[in-house]
């Protein structure tokens, strides 16, 4: 068995790299340090991949106790000349048709912060943004800018599976093949909280970086995004587009 979970291990670094944790479960414990008594499981973990380096540490965590369900997720190992990582979605098709169009002031009753984006413009790599408006009912405007002509671009989530609202965005204009929207530096508030994400109004595609500035290990999904895996709670920047 350890054999096996070695060769597997080494078959993902060879490929490139892999973010993310991966959890092995030794499901007829053996005698030996290497394996975990009856109840309990080996956990391995898998740090993200370091600028310069080319393969992610492995970190062993010891024993634990089996006492939890954990998702299993297939990953796409990193390929040669290839910058991240992905994983297949299912609700990847266009964000209009999964999400809708939606114009107008956010009608919530949860807490959350709405800010207001620029189009990314021709000579820049991000959106310009409005300070933030946080409240517990309907948000009509931002900074005396009425939402009512404003389209919902994206919404963001403390939580995975879309709980615990933190923010919404809005844009001027859905998304095109010539609009798109980013934000390349989230703010303390907002910093490395984002565990899913949702995308609207054309924009059929949302893309997480780890680092400000669209740096670093980065996941890709489309308009709907449950989990952003081993980035949860590690988004620093984000954009979509149509």
């Amino acid at each position: 068995m350890l054999k096996m979970l070695a060769l597997m291990s080494s078959a993902l670094l060879l490929g490139g790299g892999l973010l993310g944790i991966v959890i092995w479960r030794v499901s007829t414990p053996q005698s030996g340090s290497a394996e975990c008594a009856p109840g309990y499981m080996r956990v391995i973990m898998l740090e993200p991949i370091q600028p310069g380096s080319q393969a992610s540490k492995v970190i062993d965590q010891g024993c634990r106790p089996n006492d939890k369900t954990f998702e299993v997720v297939e990953l796409t190992p990193i390929q040669a000349g290839e910058e991240r990582w992905s994983v297949e979605d299912e609700n990847s098709d266009q964000g209009e048709a999964v999400n809708g169009i939606i114009l107008g002031p956010s009608e919530g009753y949860v807490y959350r912060c709405v800010i207001l984006l620029q189009p990314i413009r021709a000579s820049e790599q991000y959106s310009r943004a409005s300070e933030a408006v946080c409240a517990w009912g309907p948000i009509d405007s931002v900074n005396g800018v009425s939402l009512a002509s404003n389209y919902l671009i994206a919404k963001f989530y403390d939580r995975t599976n879309y709980r615990t609202l933190l923010v919404e965005y809005y844009g001027a204009s859905a998304c095109s093949p010539t609009i798109s929207y980013g934000v390349a530096d989230l703010g303390d508030n907002l910093d490395n909280r984002f565990a899913s994400g949702q995308t609207y109004s054309n924009c059929d595609h949302l893309e997480v970086f780890d680092f400000n500035n669209y740096s670093g290990p980065s996941y890709a999904c489309g308009a709907n995004c449950p989990s952003f895996y081993a980035l949860n709670d590690e988004v620093s920047s984000w954009r979509t587009g149509d």
